[in-house]
């Protein structure tokens, strides 16, 4: 059952109950009010009936048969009147009575209002005394029908059922053609995730309106996540081409120089060597490859790090002792050095460490020089890897942290990179709660600042 229809029969049913109990209240006030009326009736009757006979009676003698004034006045359609001797005989009755007498309560002659048939047909009855002084002259009866009462609370049970009923189907009717219209947005979804399903394009929009109810905001946020997830999937789509396209390159090489040495047995040793030499740089490159592939699926996956205190200083001049090693040709110089404790995983800070290192190394032409320096500006930690190499263009530097990025010449496969160090410099520094910034001016060098926050 959908959503639109149980929302129908909710609002239908909860409607159904209130008009139920409005109904109920309104058909036992009314019954009250008309009951309230046939008493205010006869008692009215019965007051203008005994004011009568009193005064055609003020003189009445101790024994015979009242005076009774012309009952015309006091009787009426459904309205009953008679008037009884003190001993309770018949002294004179309206004519709409037609010779017929009004029953007298089951204990005899005594003042008392009650219901009682008259032929089938129901009374409300009222039995009062006329009294002259101390003196009961006559006994007045006024009985008033029932018939027009249950004729109106008839009429009215019929307007309660019939409209209850038709109040109730509106009810329902509109509310689920109201739930349909504004449930529309997720109908949409619904159609768009499962277009998305069967076709795996994340191309298609919801149409989001310019309203701030809920759902269209849900609409809009859906849109916002296909629009992540057409960026992610397209990022994934990419880096694996990327991945598949820098696996191939050294499996092409080491799968072609194994062939040229089967092919030719008798190689001269020099030659071998070379090729042999050629294999095991591919495998080295291919080997460091596969571990930076596996560091950022690790970091993908939301690997924790492992954080304690850091002491920044000592790992920069480890680093500059590692650079100098590795330096070909160009000079690698530790300037400004400020000690700084930061909260981190010491082998992830080492590893970006070198990873800027070796980029700046990788980059820097023979004669050039490599700096670093360590500043600490409260509540930062700044290290900073300078070199004067070929730089980056400014149309490259948006891309720098992008997986397999190089830019044309200058991030070329022949210098070794995977094309992968600056992303994971990136995510560790990001996951360190810092900022990497890099500034670069072509033919001049580039320069990489880590912000990272210090400990308190």
């Amino acid at each position: 059952m959908s959503i639109r229809v149980r929302l129908g029969l909710w609002y239908g049913g909860i409607f159904g109950v209130a008009f139920l109990l409005f109904g109920v209240a309104l058909y036992f006030e009314m019954a009250q009010h008309l009951e309230s009326m046939v008493n205010d009736t006869i008692a009215s009757r019965v007051e203008h009936m005994s004011t009568a006979l009193r005064a055609a009676n003020h003189n009445f003698p101790a024994e015979g048969t009242p005076t009774v004034p012309s009952l015309e006045a006091f009787e009426a359609p459904e309205v009953y009147v008679q008037v009884l001797g003190r001993d309770g005989s018949m002294v004179s009755r309206s004519a709409n009575l037609e010779g017929r007498s009004l029953p007298f309560p089951g204990k005899g002659l005594t003042e008392a209002k009650f219901s009682a048939f008259l032929e089938g047909q129901r009374l409300k009855v009222y039995l009062a005394p006329v009294t002259v002084g101390d003196t009961t002259v006559a006994w007045v009866q006024v009985a008033s029908s029932y018939r027009q009462q249950d004729r109106v609370l008839g009429r009215l049970r019929w307007v309660l059922v019939a409209g209850g009923f038709v109040a109730v189907l509106s009810v329902g009717l509109l509310s689920g053609a109201l739930a349909g219209r504004a449930l529309r947005p997720v109908s949409e979804m619904t159609e768009t995730a499962r277009a998305i399903a069967l076709s795996r394009g994340f191309r298609r929009r919801l149409r989001a309106g310019n309203s701030s109810d809920e759902l269209w905001k849900l609409a809009r946020t859906f849109n916002e996540m296909l629009a992540s997830l057409e960026e992610a999937y397209s990022a994934q789509q990419r880096f694996t081409a990327d991945a598949s396209h820098e696996l191939r390159a050294p499996l092409t090489a080491i799968r072609g120089n194994l062939d040229l040495l089967d092919r030719i047995r008798d190689m001269p040793a020099d030659e071998r060597r070379q090729t042999l030499t050629h294999v095991r740089r591919e495998v080295e490159r291919l080997s460091r490859l596969v571990n930076d592939l596996l560091a950022l699926a690790r970091a993908d996956a939301g690997q924790a790090l492992e954080t304690r205190p850091v002491e920044l200083d000592a790992l920069l001049v480890d680093a500059h002792r590692q650079a100098r090693s590795l330096a070909r040709g160009v000079s690698v110089h530790l300037g400004n050095l400020e000690p700084a404790v930061v909260q981190g995983d010491e082998d992830r800070l080492r590893e970006l460490l070198l990873i800027l290192v070796d980029n700046a190394l990788r980059y820097t032409p023979e004669g050039g020089t490599v700096t670093l320096w360590l500043k600490h500006e409260q509540p930062w930690a700044v290290v900073g890897v300078e070199d004067t190499g070929i730089g980056i263009e400014p149309e490259d530097l948006p891309h720098v942290f992008d997986r397999f990025w190089r830019a044309d010449k200058a991030r070329s496969r022949d210098s070794g990179g995977t094309g992968l160090g600056l992303a994971i410099a990136k995510w560790i520094v990001d996951h360190h709660g810092g900022e990497l910034v890099v500034e670069s001016t072509p033919g001049k060098g580039s320069r990489f600042s880590v912000c990272l926050p210090t400990s308190a």
